[in-house]
This record gives structure tokens, sequence and C-alpha cells, in this order.
């Protein structure tokens, strides 16, 4: 009974090939959380305010926090794309996280001029390649059939990263002030690079690409000829797909699709979100707190998602996931007036199933050699819809005369439009309940 029982725990527990890469994304989260929590409060109390002649503080605000992951696109493609090629992810992400840690220590010492701070976010904002080539590396180097566990890992980690550090961070913040976050941060983004240089960077289990191949040939209710077939396999197993093919593809443009709206909608609170809590009363320790206790709920979702992502399916996690945006924010608009309502629904962890779904998700649709690629239109998807929605929200913000309590409406209204959408064109991508029709599935996902 023992032995059956200590089988089972460890069949739950993290596999030992990833355990530098979870490590990493636990210390990464670290860096982060000791100061960007808390980095557009600063700004919005020190630097971009009305006093200082800025007509629209919001919508500067929201440049400010924006145009560097915007400007990132560019670096993370190049990267994404010569990963692909050279298979050298972990190398990339030490090189990431050493540009993280430069970026902090620069913000340490020239950050009394919005443009300053703009030019070095801007600059060294390549550093976001790191997490597409963690999603990369993990779901490569693990069992095809475990992907849906090794994407709640991957968010179990991070969370428990977050939920340290955003439990210290209001303490940080408010003795240390925003040099202090920074300087917590410069330290972990180094070691967080260090720790990823002992990830393995071959799988222990190969995948069948030969059996990947040739089901991307198959065409529905159409014959081919055998040497038509040979032909078709020997360029496609040669010639990468290229960003374009790969957006084309039925799974993956559909997928971008829907998550593109649900970002759009929630960009707006997603970037404003902790000057929203201090406006409607929450003071910096319950700020931290609030992101402490979903980051912490976030972590018991995570320990189950994994597995149901396995055996129940990618689409039905999805659907909750998204679903769980207009519920959640149609009770935060109707209860504004009241602060400690607003305190519990946003520990509510909404990156809980979304990020999971769709990272696993995208790996079933794509191949080893240009999952990269794969990934990296995941994090584009989600840095240009987030900003531009935020873009949006900010400047209603600004000319309202509700301010910031309009920011809900946004999730609640397209978070609605994204769950409808999803349920006509998401599809299950779980090669185990697809089963016979697994040949009409590909064909209909990945031909461009």
């Amino acid at each position: 009974m023992s032995s059956a029982f200590l089988n089972k725990a460890k069949n739950r527990l993290p596999p030992r090939n990833l355990l530098p890469l979870l490590f990493a994304y636990m210390f990464d989260s670290l860096a982060i959380s000791s100061y960007w929590i808390f980095f557009g409060i600063w700004l919005n109390e020190e630097l971009i305010t009305s006093e200082a002649g800025f007509q629209y503080p919001y919508l500067m605000l929201t440049l400010v926090l924006a145009v560097p992951g915007l400007v990132s696109i560019i670096g993370s493609s190049i990267f994404s794309n010569f990963s692909d090629k050279t298979g050298r992810r972990k190398e990339i992400m030490f090189f990431a996280r050493l540009l993280l840690m430069a970026q902090c220590i620069l913000l340490i010492f020239f950050n009394n001029v919005p443009w300053h701070i703009l030019l070095i976010l801007g600059v060294f904002s390549v550093h976001n390649v790191f997490y597409i080539m963690h999603n990369t590396l993990s779901t490569t180097i693990c069992h095809p059939d475990k992907r849906g566990e090794v994407s709640s890992f991957q968010m179990f980690f991070a969370s428990l990263g977050w939920m340290i550090g955003s439990s210290v961070s209001g303490l940080i913040y408010g003795n240390l002030g925003m040099v202090g976050g920074l300087s917590f941060g410069a330290g972990f983004a180094l070691i967080t690079g260090i720790v990823t240089m002992f990830s393995p960077t071959k799988p222990s289990v190969e995948e069948d690409d030969e059996i990947e191949d040739s089901d991307i040939l198959v065409q529905n209710n159409k014959k081919v000829s055998s040497e038509r077939l040979e032909l078709s396999n020997k360029n496609n197993k040669n010639k990468p797909a290229s960003y374009w093919q790969i957006l084309t593809r039925r799974g993956v443009l559909f997928l971008l699709i829907v998550l593109a709206i649900l970002d759009f909608g929630f960009g707006p609170f997603n970037t404003l979100s902790s000057i929203y809590l201090e406006e409607i009363g929450l003071s910096d320790n319950l700020i931290g707190y609030s992101n402490t206790i979903a980051t912490f709920l976030g972590m018991i979702f995570l320990l189950f998602i994994g597995r149901i992502l396995d055996k129940k399916g990618r689409r039905p996690v999805l659907l909750v996931a998204i679903a769980a945006y207009p519920i959640l924010f149609l009770f935060m608009y109707l209860f504004s007036d009241y602060w400690v309502i607003i305190f519990i629904f946003y520990s509510y962890p909404l990156y809980a199933l979304k990020i999971p779904a769709a990272n696993v998700i995208m790996s079933d649709v794509t191949k080893p050699k240009e999952r990269a690629r794969g990934m990296s239109l995941l994090q584009f998807q989600n840095t240009i819809f987030i900003y531009l929605g935020a873009f949006l929200g900010a400047f209603i913000a600004d000319i309202s005369p509700n301010g910031l309590l309009t920011l809900p409406l946004f999730p609640l209204s397209f978070g609605a439009v994204a769950f409808v959408l999803a349920i006509f064109i998401i599809k299950e991508t779980n090669k185990k309940l697809i089963g016979k029709n697994l040949p009409q599935f590909i064909e209909k996902n990945r031909t461009s």
C-alpha cells in the first residue's frame, strides 16, 4: 500500500530534467515581483502626474509601460527564429536575464525623467524572450504525453516565486522605495540566468517526428498518389515552416484570435491594476497581499490543471478560463465602491487556467523544430493586444468622469465576446482524446 502511494506521489512530481528550468522560473518571478507590482504606482505618484504637466497622465503612464513590450517583439522574433535553427534555448535565456539585470541597474541610477525610463525599458526589453524560450524548451524536453502537466508545473513554480516576492514587495517599497525593489530584481535576475544553464537541452523521450510529418500531409476526403505524398513529406521535413505558415494554420489562428479579443479587453485593467487598487482604497501592503493570495490560489489550481489538461482535454479548461473574465469583472464593476469585495475578487488567479491551456494547445499544433516560433506568436499576440487595449482604456480613464472605475468594463465586455467565439471555433488538440479523427484534425489545424 505504501509502495503504491509512493509511486503515485512520485508521478505527481515534476520530471527531474525540468527542475533547473522550473527553479529558474521561480527566481525570475521573484525578480519581477520585487519591483514591478509597484512600478506603475511609483511612476504615477512621482513622475507622470497632472502636476508635472501631463494632460493625459494615465495614457502617458501606459505608453511608458507598453512601448517596451511592443518593441521587444522585434528582438523576440529574431531570437526565436535563431533558437529554432540552432537549438540554443538556454543560452538565450541566460543572456535575456543578464539584460534584465542590466535594465534594473540602469533604472536605479537613471529614474528621474520619464523619457530616460522609457529608453531604458525599450532598449533592454528583449529580455522578454526568456518566456518564449522557457515554454519552448520545457515542452520540448518533456514527455510528449505530459505537456499539460509541464505547463502547469511552469506556472506553479512561477506562482511560488511571485507569491514570495509579492508578499514582501510592499515592505520593500515602503521602506526602501523603488530603488530597493530594483536592487532585489537585479540580484534575482542574475540567479535566474545562472540556474537556467543547468538545464538539459534534449528530451529523455524523443517525439516521433516522422508520424507527425506524415500526418500533416493527410488530405481530407482526397486521394493522393504515393509519389506526391513522398515528395511532399520530404519537402516538409527539410523546409522549416515560416511564421506566416504557422500563423495561418487554423488551430493556431483560431487560438490567437480568441486570445487577442480576451487580452484586448483585459489590457487596461492588467496594465493599471495596481493604480486601480490604490484608487479604490487599498494600501501598499494590501496590494502586495492581494497578489500573494492570487498566486497562492493559482498554485493550488495548478496542482490539478496539468492532469486535467492531459486527461480531460485542453478545450474545456480554456473555456472555463475565458468564462471567468466576464463573470469576475461584472462583480468588480458592480461593487467598485467596496474595496473589500474588490480585494476578494482580485485575488482570483485568472492566469492559472488560461496560460497553461494556451501553451499546451500551441505545443500540440506545432512541431519541435518550429515550437519557439509558435510560442513567440503567443507572446506577440499577448503583448500587442494587451497594450492596444491598455491605450484605449487609459485614454477613456483620462477623459471619463469615473476615471479608473471604468476599467472593469473592458474585460467584462470583450471577455464575453471571446467566450462565445471560443465555443464555436476552439477544438480539442489532445491527440489521445481525438482518437480516430486525428488525421483529419491535424490536416485541418496544421496545413497552411
